[in-house]
């Protein structure tokens, strides 16, 4: 996993939603990124080339509400109605269809 992809694709999925790109922090093996949707709601992303990590996180108000994001090289979910638990699965998902998932779940519930 290259960051340059994460980056393109963070880019790609934030034209494709009118959402701001927002570079919080690079290293050359490390990018966090948010997409930001409203004041206190945004996409976190968090990439680690030398890992091979992508981490996701939808977060209002400081709280995650959703996530995608591994530990021990094992990636899991913080499902949408219980953000709290683990729930392994087999592949990471990719950052335009989280955001996708994301949407749908913040229209479904009259957020946006």
């Amino acid at each position: 996993m290259k960051l340059s992809g994460i980056i393109s694709e963070a880019n790609d999925v934030a034209e494709k939603y009118n959402l701001q790109l927002v570079e919080i922090d690079s290293t050359d093996n490390i990018i966090s990124l948010k997409l930001l949707i409203d004041n206190d709601l945004f996409v976190q992303i968090y990439g680690n080339a030398q890992k091979n990590k992508l981490n996701l996180a939808l977060v209002f108000k400081r709280r995650r509400l959703y996530g995608y994001d591994s530990q021990g090289g094992k990636y899991h979910c913080h499902p949408l109605d219980a953000p709290d638990e683990h729930v392994f699965v087999d592949d990471r998902k990719s950052i335009g269809d989280f955001v996708c998932e994301s949407m749908e779940f913040l229209e479904s519930r009259d957020i946006l």
